[in-house]
């Protein structure tokens, strides 16, 4: 019964998350909160008279059965800061949650975890590097975490289930409420393989301020935010300041330098957060190191699934160097579909290029 409290607390609006930690130091339990009269709960320092008053008036027992009730129809979870399965890295952020409903199972705790973030509308690129970064850390069996938008953050979630991984989605609404409602399948896999949270209550619809400060548990629950796209603007700089502030790593996959969709990125990088362009250099942030053979198989797993457009300049290139323009030529393609391809067989570790010359195979 005292995760429902929790619940109960978490959903005061006029306490914050600093001042239900002063109550719950001071009482104990949320349940005694609850039982606590108007005289006793300003017994405890630091609160104040008028958030007090606002916790005794949010005392109503109809309303707590009924929100329960809600839970329980919609197999909805509530997770308290006092659950034993609550996020430790999350609880060390500055503004940690009270608590989150949750549809799904936590992936386990001890389970490596990265967010990968980026634009809602991204390129061709950006799609591609998030869904192969996402799908070979998911086979490493890292945990994928992001915010289930349309763009890249889906595109990461993807990536991991459709490679056999775990991935956690927080929202910016209710967890009962699919937004964008074209993830409705998308949020199913989640949920089979992970788990969708959120802050927010059940039945919360969409609202723009509730994303900034969602992203704050998306960066939370990592050590590390991967940005792969974002504008000179985009929310997803929000996320990225949000984990620095929080003492976490931001990496960055670097961009076209004339795309708008890069402007934020490539601001990130001159500012001197470290650029990431393969799976390994997330491993060696993490600490995590494979055998020579280990990285062996799981090179020749990373190459099986090639897209039929970097497939077809593969093969155009040899131990012979080759540059784009003649590959351009022989395939009848565009120059820039071609640049764009071997930019992705680079972060494959598949061909290399030569200063000035143009481009052989790896070995």
């Amino acid at each position: 019964m005292e995760e429902y409290y929790m619940m109960w607390l978490s959903r005061i609006p006029s306490i914050g998350v600093r001042k239900a930690l002063l109550l719950l130091e001071h009482f104990g339990t949320a349940e005694a909160i609850w039982k606590a009269c108007l005289s006793e709960l300003k017994e405890a320092k630091g609160v104040g008279s008028f958030c007090c008053q606002a916790v005794q008036n949010a005392k109503d027992e109809a309303q707590l059965e009924q929100w329960i009730k809600e839970l329980e129809q919609k197999r909805i979870r509530f997770v308290s800061i006092k659950d034993r399965e609550y996020p430790f890295l999350l609880k060390e952020i500055y503004d940690p949650p009270i608590g989150f409903y949750m549809r799904g199972f936590l992936p386990d705790d001890n389970i490596d975890k990265v967010s990968i973030v980026g634009a809602r509308k991204c390129s061709r690129y950006g799609a591609s590097v998030a869904y192969k970064l996402a799908g070979d850390l998911a086979k490493a069996n890292i945990v994928i975490v992001s915010g289930m938008a349309t763009g890249i953050d889906g595109i990461a979630h993807k990536g991991a289930l459709d490679n056999g991984g775990q991935t956690i989605a927080v929202l910016g609404t209710g967890v009962d409420i699919c937004y964008p409602s074209e993830h409705r399948e998308l949020m199913e896999r989640i949920m089979q393989n992970g788990c969708v949270i959120s802050e927010y209550p059940p039945q919360t619809q969409v609202h723009p301020k509730n994303f900034p400060k969602r992203n704050r548990i998306i960066s939370g629950l990592s050590p590390m935010t991967i940005v792969v796209e974002a504008g000179k603007r985009s929310g997803t700089l929000i996320t990225a300041d949000q984990a620095l502030d929080n003492g976490r790593e931001v990496y960055v996959v670097p961009g076209n330098v004339t795309s708008a969709l890069s402007e934020g990125t490539n601001n990130l990088i001159k500012q001197g957060c470290p650029i990431i362009t393969e799976y390994e250099d997330v491993l060696i942030a993490l600490g995590i190191a494979f055998t020579e053979n280990e990285k062996q198989v799981f090179q020749k797993n990373m190459s099986e699934n090639m897209e039929k457009e970097e497939k077809e300049v593969y093969d155009c290139i040899g131990q012979e160097v080759i540059d784009a323009e003649t590959i351009s030529r022989k395939l009848k393609r565009n120059i820039q579909e071609v640049q764009y391809s071997l930019t992705l067989l680079e972060i494959m570790g598949r061909i290399r290029k030569l200063p000035q010359s143009g481009y052989i195979r790896e070995n």
